[in-house]
């Protein structure tokens, strides 16, 4: 018999086999397993036939299993566990997961999320270690082909087919200056006031600017370009200098105490932003990813 030959098998026939020779018993073996007993004993014809041999002899106490029985049972038992396993509801228990999960994430972003994830994984799942890779124009290349587990980025923009998203916040842009800078105590900022002052230009990758009105990132006096959050964040604070920013990103940005977040004014509002998880379809159903895409979610400046 090859592989392909157990199709021809039934896997009732298998289990109506361990319930006569646990019970010892076509009744008892009936009532268990809810059939009728002509029906029970059409199977262990069907039995006998699939292993050629008589398998139980009756007695006035029952039946009593053939050698040939006892064998199968010996052998046959586990395997019904096993298959019991494969099919049984996956249970999961995050003290006991040992994985580790790979992140690609924006820096800013990752300053609001990694440091609070971590303590909430060492006290739940001391198991699970984090690799966080900085996203890059690689990065939705790397999550269709499996080498990470996660996306977190910022923008609306399209993603491939089987990629899932979800939005974890919405982000208000602002204009982050020092809190020396001369508009720090206005409290708001005007398009005349923004467009005025020098800007550290924060390059985010894979973001799309298309949402923003022209004037925010066509008309500014950029004196520094960078994708290096700490480069840009102490170039803001030690200079009287201005960077669009998010409110959320200034408030758990490691120079926080320095920097305001000047919204603007209310002719000049700005759309907001979704901050979004990704993640491959074929890790929807993953128990343990299930599990950390809801501690993200709780955890992301909530």
């Amino acid at each position: 018999m090859t592989l392909d030959d157990l199709s021809r098998v039934e896997l009732r026939l298998l289990v109506a086999f361990n319930a006569l020779i646990e019970e010892r018993s076509v009744t008892r073996a009936a009532e268990r397993l809810e059939l009728s007993q002509p029906a029970l004993s059409r199977q262990l014809r069907q039995l006998r036939q699939l292993f050629a041999d008589e398998l139980f002899t009756r007695h006035s106490h029952g039946l009593i299993p053939t050698p040939r029985a006892e064998q199968l049972h010996h052998q046959l038992h586990p395997l019904l566990d096993d298959l019991l396993r494969l099919v049984s509801p996956v249970s999961f228990a995050p003290e006991s997961l040992e994985r580790t999960f790979r992140i690609g994430v924006l820096d800013p972003l990752s300053q609001g999320v990694i440091s609070a994830l971590l303590g909430n994984l060492q006290r739940q799942a001391p198991g699970v270690s984090l690799r966080v890779l900085n996203l890059d124009q690689y990065s939705m290349d790397a999550l269709v082909a499996g080498q990470l587990d996660f996306i977190l980025t910022l923008g609306e923009d399209d993603v491939p087919a089987n990629i899932h998203a979800r939005v974890l916040v919405w982000e208000m842009p602002v204009c982050m200056v020092s809190c020396h800078h001369p508009l720090a105590a206005q409290g708001y900022i005007s398009r005349e006031q923004y467009l005025a002052q020098p800007h550290v230009d924060f390059w985010i990758p894979g973001f799309s600017d298309k949402q923003m009105p022209d004037w925010v990132m066509s008309q500014r006096q950029i004196v520094l370009e960078t994708n290096n959050m700490m480069t840009a964040l102490n170039a803001v604070c030690n200079n009287n200098m201005v960077m669009l920013g998010g409110d959320k990103l200034t408030r758990q940005s490691p120079r926080f105490s320095e920097l305001v977040g000047l919204p603007f004014s209310v002719d000049e509002k700005l759309p907001v932003i979704p901050v979004r998880l990704l993640w491959h379809s074929r890790y929807h159903e993953d128990a343990a990813h299930q599990w950390l895409r809801e501690l993200i979610d709780q955890l992301y400046w909530k």
